[in-house]
């Protein structure tokens, strides 16, 4: 049940409940793996967490890289498997769902990227009211490019979004606007992440935390006192700290999100390894 109203309600008395799923990596070819990792199969894996706690979880946001390779067939099979869970979810573009990585087999720096459309079901400019909260959805993908931006557009939006109301926020996206201390990874963040900061400087007082995809790994930044949350892959995970492209040992998994109706929040992550 792809979510389309721009208003859900919560199950809670007292918090709305998000899990936040990202960098799925899906092959056209369920058999396929990447660097090893059959990705249909870890995406299974974390998927069961979520079927587990059916009943307490309001929406599900998919924060991009949901297909490796950008098929309509493969996101068909997706919102077919999402749609089974039945719990609300919307989901937004990452690099990969714009972008067509050719010669896997060469190292990351020299492969070829071939711009693709984003399938017309990912959302950008969304905006979701819950009963005590407004959610923003951001696109940042950059058609044939590992980078984010978010344009300029977008950014006008965001800043009209922030300034119409006075309610807690939370922001996801795709692209961190922020460095992650992996010298390789962080030449792929949000390339006008001083832009976007810029234009959300006013409403700080509103946003209440930013969640990102992309990086493979658990992380927390403060920047201009707002949180900045990284979400594990339900794929393969990146080591952090790392200044060349390196794979972690852990166990994929989820980020779990309660917004409080009092303008409070609480989140942390769940891993397969830890059912």
């Amino acid at each position: 049940m792809t979510l389309l109203p721009s208003s859900i309600s919560q199950h809670h008395a007292d918090y709305f409940s998000i899990i936040e799923l990202s960098d799925l990596h899906l092959f056209n070819d369920p058999n396929k793996l990447m660097n090893g990792v059959n990705t249909a199969d870890t995406f299974a894996s974390v998927l069961s967490l979520v079927r587990q706690q059916r009943d307490d979880v309001d929406l599900l946001v998919l924060t991009g890289d949901l297909c490796h390779e950008p098929t309509p067939q493969n996101y068909d099979r997706l919102f077919a498997i999402l749609d089974d869970v039945d719990i609300p979810f919307i989901a937004i573009p990452g690099n990969h769902d714009v972008t067509l990585e050719l010669d896997n087999h060469l190292p990351f720096a020299q492969r070829r990227h071939l711009p693709v459309k984003a399938d017309t079901r990912l959302q950008n400019c969304y905006s979701i009211a819950t009963d005590y909260w407004d959610l923003l959805l951001l696109d940042s993908s950059c058609e044939g490019h590992s980078h984010g931006k978010i344009d300029e557009q977008t950014l006008r939006w965001l800043a009209q979004q922030l300034a119409n109301a006075n309610r807690p926020c939370a922001i996801f996206c795709h692209h961190p606007m922020v460095l992650i201390d992996s010298t390789w990874l962080d030449d792929y963040t949000l390339i006008n992440a001083e832009r976007f900061w810029e234009v959300v400087m006013p409403y700080l007082d509103r946003i209440k935390a930013i969640f990102v995809g992309h990086i493979h790994q658990e992380m927390h930044k403060i920047n201009y006192g707002i949180s900045v949350f990284g979400c594990p892959s339900t794929s393969l995970q990146f080591k952090p700290l790392c200044k060349d492209y390196t794979i972690d040992e852990i166990a994929p998994g989820l980020r779990w999100i309660n917004l409080y109706n009092n303008g409070l929040l609480a989140t942390g992550i769940k891993r397969t390894d830890t059912i």
